[in-house]
């Protein structure tokens, strides 16, 4: 079965606000086949520079645009396709964007391949995947502290079990971090899983200083507390944390998770689907994480393909749990139709083939730039 063509389709609202909310701005990336097969993707990047990296033809070599690169391969050679992409674009990867935008052709070439077997493609992955796996509401924090009990109630009242708050205000007031998280505690409760993404905002000063704060408030892990390149930084963190340290979403090359799991020693490697080079990308990692026992739990804050594409992949591995984007925009919520149901804190996937996934054209025509 043959690539015939990568189709980029950039969706974006008409006003982006100044929030991280990376859902307002979207790259859905659709692969066609010469057998009528089709396959959807997401990169999680600039959607503009990664858009050109795909489109762009071929040039000098290691500097060709990715869809040339793929014309023509097989499209169930989803290892063979990413390894190509990664050659012939080294001289302006082999991370960063190039790496986004393969991340958005290797998902679409596994949803092809499920389709083609006429499996889920987390039963590609495992011959034993689970079909339900537990979801953590993931949202950002209100203004103020005596605002967060509203937005968990939400939460709880959804059927959450877990929850994650992220980015502003926390950061520069250690005062009024306590108090969100405080405020975040009494609110779930004691039984309920409470996460903190602190978006790379502090020091190590100022992190060790947040982690003795939130210490009491059980956290289930704190998410980004430093720099995701400072190695050094989260080896000194690890080993004075009390709660499990997270971080990883930013990076995008196996040898970047492979110096931040040896000499950061963190517990938790966060990998995004959109980054880190898709499916193919992510299952690298997670091998390599089994050496030292860190635990491999996927970012995904993205439209229902990255929702679908990373449920999916995290069915297939150890310790199953997946991130929920609560972002309520068009792109975030009605992007994709799909047969997976929430309910008491847990995502039940469909069995259909591939990622499970289908656009709503409508949006699409409606979003979609020229």
């Amino acid at each position: 079965m043959k690539i015939t063509k990568v189709e980029t389709l950039h969706l974006c609202l008409p006003t982006i606000a100044q929030i991280a909310d990376g859902t307002q701005d979207v790259l859905i990336v659709r692969v066609h086949t010469d057998e009528g097969y089709t396959g959807l993707g997401e990169v999680v990047s600039n959607s503009y520079i990664s858009r050109a990296v795909i489109e762009a033809p071929r040039s000098a070599p290691y500097r060709h645009g990715l869809a040339s690169i793929v014309q023509g391969m097989d499209a169930l050679d989803t290892d063979g396709v990413f390894d190509a992409m990664a050659e012939n674009a080294f001289w302006y990867g082999p991370g960063g964007v190039a790496r986004h935008a393969m991340s958005g052709i290797d998902m679409a070439l596994w949803d092809i391949r499920g389709k083609a077997a006429g499996k889920p493609v987390r039963a590609l992955i495992s011959p034993e995947p689970t079909n339900s796996l537990p979801c953590y509401a993931s949202t950002l924090w209100p203004e103020r502290p005596d605002l967060v009990k509203a937005t968990a109630d939400k939460h709880r009242e959804d059927g959450y079990l877990a929850i994650k708050y992220s980015c502003d205000p926390m950061g520069p007031d250690p005062e009024l971090d306590e108090a969100l998280v405080a405020a975040a505690r009494d609110a779930v409760g004691v039984d309920f899983k409470l996460m903190v993404d602190a978006w790379r905002k502090w020091s190590v000063d100022a992190a060790l200083d947040r982690v003795a704060r939130f210490e009491k408030y059980n956290l289930y892990w704190l998410e980004e507390p430093i720099d995701a390149y400072d190695n050094a930084g989260f080896q000194e963190l690890s080993k004075a944390a009390t709660m499990p340290i997270a971080t990883g979403e930013c990076l995008s090359l196996p040898e970047e998770y492979e110096r931040l799991r040896t000499i950061g020693n963190i517990d938790i490697a966060q990998p995004d689907l959109g980054r880190v080079g898709g499916i193919t990308g992510a299952l690298r990692i997670a091998r390599s994480a089994r050496e030292t026992k860190t635990r491999v739990v996927l970012h995904a804050y993205g439209t229902g393909v990255m929702l679908a594409s990373t449920a999916q992949c995290m069915a297939a591995l150890a310790d199953p749990l997946t991130e929920f984007t609560r972002a309520s925009n068009p792109l975030a919520r009605d992007l994709v139709r799909h047969g997976m149901e929430f309910r008491e804190g847990q995502l039940h996937l469909s069995d259909q083939p591939g990622l499970g996934v289908e656009l709503n054209e409508a949006v699409v025509a409606r979003y979609r730039q020229a």
